[in-house]
């Protein structure tokens, strides 16, 4: 799914519910995901470190997160993830090309 405007109409259109959500690209997506969600309980990032300011947990890699905590509540609700495409490590230049577009679709996996 594409961040940006229209994010919010474009799940809705989708699902009418969302359980939670793990946002790992930052770019100013967290109020969307807040508004998806309704409200900032089982919302996660790892890359806006303006969460906080937000009511949403940051997990910047500290002894004070708790990432796997809160990883492990999103599996029990049988959180899927969209794959967006595999590239080699040799590859990664092309696969960081599609990340930076930000219209990847989906998760973008280095093997």
């Amino acid at each position: 799914m594409r961040y940006g405007p229209g994010l919010v109409e474009r799940v809705r259109a989708l699902t009418d519910r969302v359980d939670a959500v793990f946002d790992a690209a930052g770019q100013g997506a967290l109020p969307d995901s807040i508004e998806l969600r309704g409200g900032t309980d089982r919302v996660l990032t790892i890359a806006d470190p303006a969460a906080a300011s937000l009511g949403v947990r940051f997990s910047g890699g500290t002894a004070e997160d708790t990432t796997a905590e809160v990883l492990q509540d999103l599996a029990a609700s049988a959180l899927t993830i969209q794959h967006a495409a595999t590239f080699q490590l040799s590859e990664a230049a092309e696969a960081q090309q599609l990340s930076q577009t930000g219209h990847a679709r989906g998760k973008i996996t280095l093997t």
